[in-house]
């Protein structure tokens, strides 16, 4: 990072202290490595130490000063008998970015997750103020507190102007390298990618992308693959029980530890361990072969008395329990052709019950017939899913799907599969009208029912992660959770596809949906051409300005057709809260919004202030309005029938202009 774009953050940047702490070591002290919870300032007083952030050493001394960023790192080893410092640790929010050139900064990544250190020259004005920032920070009062807080202000000022001054050198973090170090060290602890994303204080999207570059697989599969690699060690050098070696990588299911090791090996943990110790001689042992991959079971009898049927204590199978091989063949022989028999005789009485009249097909679909007719076999077959929240055992073929989101319902639609149960907001989609007329709702978020989900008799249910009783939820079926916007809507259903077997319909709505856009973006671009877009709405007293991937149109506007949003605005933040005094630097030269309802005088003061009426876009007539009971839906069904609305508005006003 340039020293200019550092001066520049820090102007946007609205900080809080979370700590400042005074501390002298000395070599008996033992001060193990770790990761601060927060940026933070070590400014040496006396003494010298080696200090280590990340994979960068230094050798500090008195009057030295280094900064590090939350979840950097740290370790000091003392050079001398005594060392002294101050740590000062902060947190930094930054506002709604001003510029394009502070936008571009904090695109990267989180800006002050970085580190450097350097000797001021002139060292005394900072440690000035370090006493009584210090002093400040252990009075505790509410106005000392204040003090300190503006004290640091000054602080960083002088920081950077000798920054300034002595071309010192800025290293941006690598979360991705971070990351890596952290999960081999706590891959045993319980993980999420939002957990790790908190510690190295970046997003969780942003922390998968720049992984996924890194490694080619995400954080959580090579948190999965550690400890599977772990396992196998421990299967192959130790006799500990499987519960055992469950719990030392971070599994407290051992069962749910069993399968996804035979996913990732393509074997049970019990039988790697028996093909490290001695593959030939293990093979063959049915006992082994039985073993459960669950717990140790303890060897069963044929009958209990230890001097009858000695043959379960010889590695040659169950044979020996039979006295006459020939009269055993011959049995077994006409055994097969009894059944051979009765296969053919079946099949020429179904043929013949297939070819009768309605009333004896009639008959024939009756429970026991339609159980024979329509079952097929891989109706019962299930796959491994992994979903946000790990590795789920669900049918092949779903039939009966439960959301418990409305957000993916069309998703589904578009796949061939209505979901038998939904939740309220999903009723109110004008564009589902009519595909929905058999299925249940099952309420808002935080109040399903249980018992009414129970008697839809669902073989799979859908979840965004984090949603609340998924716990007692899951006793009912399978449950797979989302990361909710980490993949895009085409992604995003392709997902899906592979999720219910329809992979290939999934790809057939991406292509057909392609080609629309291929068809009707040249015709948009060329009636829109360099003026800008934006798509906003009013809630409370706060305008709420959507960037792409927030549904109303964005997915089409920004990322189909490219189209650009105000100068003020980065489609790329998501959204943006601002205040109706800000609203003209937002708006563009055409608006998409979502009013309350159909008519705009009936809803938010926005529309009737004299503000939105003095807006070009306005006066010029080239506000769209979009159903406010769609608006929050992104999916394929609902881009379907919101994409000629949104090409007409843009084509016909231009049209009416020209």
């Amino acid at each position: 990072m340039k020293l200019n774009e550092h001066m520049l953050i820090w102007t946007s940047a609205s900080v809080k202290l979370m700590d400042v702490r005074h501390t002298t070591m000395t070599s008996g002290d033992k001060l193990p490595a770790y990761r601060p919870p927060a940026n933070g300032f070590l400014f040496a007083i006396r003494g010298s130490a080696q200090i280590k952030l990340d994979d960068v050493e230094y050798v500090v001394s008195s009057m030295y000063v280094l900064h590090g960023g939350k979840g950097m790192y740290l370790d000091i080893q003392l050079k001398q008998e005594r060392f002294e410092y101050y740590l000062i640790l902060y947190k930094a929010d930054f506002l709604l970015p001003e510029s394009p050139e502070i936008r571009s900064i904090m695109a990267a990544g989180n800006p002050l997750q970085i580190q450097y250190g350097y000797a001021p020259l002139y060292p005394l004005s900072l440690y000035e103020k370090l006493e009584r920032i210090a002093k400040e920070w252990l009075t505790q009062g509410n106005l000392e507190r204040l003090h300190a807080r503006t004290l640091f202000y000054q602080f960083i000022y002088g920081l950077i102007r000798q920054l300034h001054q002595q071309d010192v050198r800025i290293i941006r973090a690598d979360p991705a390298e971070q990351a890596l170090r952290y999960l081999q060290e706590h891959y045993t602890e319980p993980l999420t990618l939002e957990l790790l994303a908190s510690v190295l204080d970046c997003s969780p999207s942003h922390l998968s992308r720049i992984f996924k570059q890194r490694t080619s697989c995400s954080p959580i599969e090579y948190m999965i693959r550690l400890r599977i690699n772990r396992a196998k060690s421990l299967l192959a050098n130790t006799e500990a029980a499987l519960q055992e070696i469950a719990l030392s990588i971070g599994y407290t299911d051992v069962y749910y530890f069993s399968r996804i090791f035979k996913k990732q090996t393509g074997q049970s943990p019990l039988r790697y361990r028996e093909t490290c110790h001695d593959p030939l001689v293990k093979q063959y042992n049915p006992f082994l072969m039985l073993g459960s991959s669950i717990v140790p079971h303890k060897i069963r009898r044929y009958i209990n008395k230890r001097s009858d049927n000695h043959y379960q204590y010889i590695d040659k199978g169950a044979f020996h329990l039979i006295r006459n091989r020939k009269q055993s063949t011959a049995l077994t022989l006409l055994l097969s052709l009894t059944l051979l028999l009765s296969a053919c005789s079946g099949a020429a009485y179904n043929n013949s019950a297939a070819n009768s009249g309605s009333a004896s097909s009639g008959a024939a679909s009756g429970n026991n017939g339609q159980a024979v007719a329509k079952q097929p076999a891989a109706a019962s077959a299930t796959i491994m899913y992994t979903g946000a929240d790990g590795e789920v055992e669900i049918p092949r073929n779903p039939q009966r799907i439960v959301l418990l989101t409305h957000a993916y319902v069309g998703y589904f639609m578009a796949l061939g599969i209505n979901p038998v149960g939904a939740p309220t907001m999903t009723m109110g989609n004008p564009y589902y009208k009519g595909k929905i007329d058999d299925m249940e709702d099952i309420g808002a978020p935080g109040a399903f029912s249980s018992e009414k989900i129970i008697t839809l008799d669902p073989d799979l249910i859908i979840a965004i992660k984090g949603t609340e009783n998924l716990e007692e939820i899951s006793k009912i079926a399978p449950v797979v959770t989302i990361n909710y916007g980490e993949k895009d809507y085409k992604e995003q259903l392709i997902e899906f596809g592979k999720l219910t077997n329809r992979t290939d319909k999934a790809q057939q709505w991406v292509d057909n949906w392609e080609k629309k856009i291929a068809e009707y973006k040249p015709q948009v671009l060329q009636a829109v051409g360099d003026k800008t877009v934006s798509v906003l709405s009013q809630y409370d007293k706060s305008v709420y300005i959507f960037g792409e991937n927030y549904g109303r149109g964005t997915e089409i506007l920004y990322g189909e057709f490219g189209l650009k949003a105000p100068p003020a605005f980065d489609i790329k933040l998501g959204y943006a809260d601002i205040s109706l005094e800000k609203l003209p630097e937002y708006v563009g030269d055409y608006i998409f919004t979502s009013p309350d309802s159909s008519k705009a005088e009936d809803t938010s003061p926005m529309y009737t202030s004299d503000m939105w009426n003095a807006l070009p876009a306005v006066k010029n007539n080239q506000v769209f309005y979009i159903d406010k009971h769609s608006a929050a839906f992104n999916d394929p069904i609902t881009l379907e029938a919101v994409l000629p609305i949104i090409v007409d508005s843009l084509t016909s006003t231009e049209s009416r202009k020209n």
